[in-house]
């Protein structure tokens, strides 16, 4: 698969960039990567506090902590490109990312690095059902800064996709207030409410924001470079919650905590380890679909996804499904298919006019 093509020699800093084929294969790839992260990681990260987990800096942290695992492809990248140059007079390029594109990835992983601790907040005190409702919020907020970042161009389908993906989110808020945790304050409550709300509006303005740094990169932005920008915002992500850990005195706590896990050690480093890995296909897919397609059609799939993580909360963690939640399911069904039926016709429609 190719994932940059060199126009310049292997030292060059150019390239055309991913060709159509290789962009749709990318595009599918990060939209399955997407989907099983926004399905199975809030069913994990609750998971961890269920179980007798109560750092919720660690929990932050955890999202974006899977960052090696992106430093593993960019090692196979780079071995693949070394291998098809072939020898030459220039070494083939190690790295394509600039200084100003690692500053704009660092300042996006600070912000990345707040939400995940607003989010974490927010899981610590709400149930799954609730949280991923409020999350769903998010495209709305996607929007309106993809329409102010990036002037994002809307069509009758993509709107109707959007007001049906929130009136999914609105309906299922009415019964919001019947999932308040037992021995749960209702002070502790509105504050995961807030502090959830507060992640979905961040992380709305980080997707447009990623995709106006990709748009303003000077450069071709290859797939590679997405992702050494991903493992970027993820490190300094990380570096953040590290941060509030070891202020909050958590990372002294967690061989007690590891103790008193009720899975048990093996399985409280065996929960750590896969809310790592989960998130960091979120975080990947994320970034992926903004690179392939936009940040509304990331926003769009982080939706959809949602009710699929309050079908999965029914059976695994035995939260009521009423009939609002089927009707959410619907609604964001329709939603996801209205979405890209108006992108089926548009496709039609440059293609016939391209001819």
């Amino acid at each position: 698969m190719e994932l940059e093509s060199n126009t310049t020699g292997r030292g060059g800093g150019g390239g055309r960039g991913m060709s159509k084929s290789t962009k749709k294969v990318l595009l599918i790839v990060n939209c399955i990567l997407l989907s099983l992260g926004s399905a199975c990681g809030p069913l994990v990260l609750r998971l961890y506090f269920l179980k007798g987990g109560k750092g919720v800096w660690i929990s932050a942290g955890l999202e974006t902590a899977g960052w090696p695992f992106v430093l593993v492809a960019l090692l196979a990248s780079y071995l693949y490109r070394r291998r098809t140059d072939g020898p030459g007079p220039e070494p083939t390029k190690v790295s394509f990312i600039t200084w100003r594109l690692f500053l704009a990835s660092a300042v996006l992983g600070l912000l990345t690095g707040l939400d995940d601790y607003l989010y974490a907040s927010g899981v610590s005190y709400l149930p799954v059902s609730t949280s991923s409702l409020i999350i769903a919020s998010q495209l709305a907020f996607t929007a309106v800064f993809a329409f102010l970042l990036v002037k994002q161009k809307f069509t009758a389908f993509s709107v109707n996709a959007v007001f049906l993906l929130c009136l999914g989110a609105g309906v299922l808020a009415m019964h919001a207030s019947g999932d308040k945790l037992a021995n749960e304050t209702k002070g502790q409550y509105f504050m995961g409410f807030f502090m959830t709300v507060g992640a979905a509006v961040l992380y709305g303005f980080v997707l447009p924001a990623i995709e106006l740094t990709y748009s303003k990169a000077r450069q071709n932005v290859t797939y590679t470079l997405v992702m050494e920008m991903q493992m970027v915002m993820s490190l300094f992500a990380t570096l953040f919650n590290v941060v509030g850990m070891i202020f909050h005195h958590e990372i002294q706590t967690m061989p007690k905590e590891a103790s008193e896990f009720e899975l048990g050690k093996v399985g409280y480093c065996m929960v750590l380890i896969a809310t790592a890995l989960v998130w960091q296909c979120f975080f990947v897919g994320a970034v992926g679909v903004v690179s392939c397609g936009s940040s509304l059609l990331s926003g769009v799939l982080i939706a959809t996804f949602l009710p699929v993580t309050e079908i999965l909360a029914v059976f695994i963690y035995h939260e009521p499904f009423g009939a609002e939640k089927a009707i959410a399911l619907v609604l964001s069904i329709w939603g996801f298919i209205s979405y890209f039926y108006g992108e089926y016709k548009h496709t039609k429609k440059s293609t016939h006019t391209s001819e």
